[in-house]
C-alpha cells in the first residue's frame, strides 16, 4: 500500500511513461507542477518505498556516465493501487498539493463508473460551497454599499478569502 500522496503522484507519472528518477523530477515540475509540488530530493526516497512495496520496478540501461541508469515503471500492483486511489474522495487540499487535480490527472487508470461517481460527488460539494461563498460575498458587499470593503476594514480579509474561494 502507498502511504504518501507523493507516492500516488509518482505512480500517476509512471502510469503514463516509464522514467528515471531524474526524469520524474522534471515531470513533477511540468505538468504536475501546476497543481502538485515535489522537491527533487523527495523523489528518490519515495521511489525506494514504492520499490520495496512492490508498486514499481526498474530496468537498467546504459547511462551517460560510468553507472547504469534505472528506468522505473509501474507493476500491476502499482497500477491497481493507483486506480483504486483515484476513485476515493480526496483529502483536503494543501498549498501546492491538490489531491482532486492529481486524481483527475490519473483518472484514466480507474474504473470509469467509479471515477464518474467520485468526481460527481466532488462537483456537487464544490457547487454547494460556491453557493455559500457567493451568499457570504453578497452579505459582505451589502455592508459596504454593494462593493468591496476598504482595505482598512476587518471585512476586507473575509472579502479577499471569499474571492479566492470563488475563483
Amino acid at each position: 500500500m502507498v502511504k504518501s500522496r507523493l507516492g500516488y503522484a509518482i505512480l500517476a507519472l509512471l502510469a503514463r511513461m516509464p522514467s528515471t528518477g531524474y526524469e520524474l523530477s522534471g515531470r513533477a515540475r511540468f505538468p504536475l507542477g501546476y497543481f502538485w509540488t515535489a522537491q527533487h530530493g523527495q523523489i528518490y526516497p519515495e521511489l525506494t518505498r514504492l520499490l520495496d512495496s512492490g508498486m514499481v520496478r526498474f530496468d537498467t540501461s546504459p547511462g551517460p556516465g560510468p553507472h547504469d541508469k534505472k528506468v522505473y515503471s509501474l507493476t500491476v500492483a502499482g497500477l491497481d493501487e493507483l486506480s483504486q486511489w483515484v476513485t476515493q474522495p480526496p483529502r483536503t487540499a494543501h498549498p501546492g498539493r491538490d489531491d482532486l487535480l492529481l486524481k483527475a490527472y490519473a483518472s484514466w487508470t480507474a474504473e470509469p463508473a467509479a471515477a464518474r461517481r467520485m468526481f460527481g460527488d466532488q462537483i456537487a460539494g464544490h457547487q454547494e460551497r460556491l453557493e455559500r461563498y457567493l451568499e457570504d460575498w453578497a452579505r459582505v458587499e451589502s455592508r459596504h454599499g454593494n462593493g468591496p470593503p476598504p482595505a482598512t476594514h476587518p471585512d476586507f480579509g473575509s472579502y479577499a478569502t471569499l474571492r479566492y474561494g470563488i475563483d
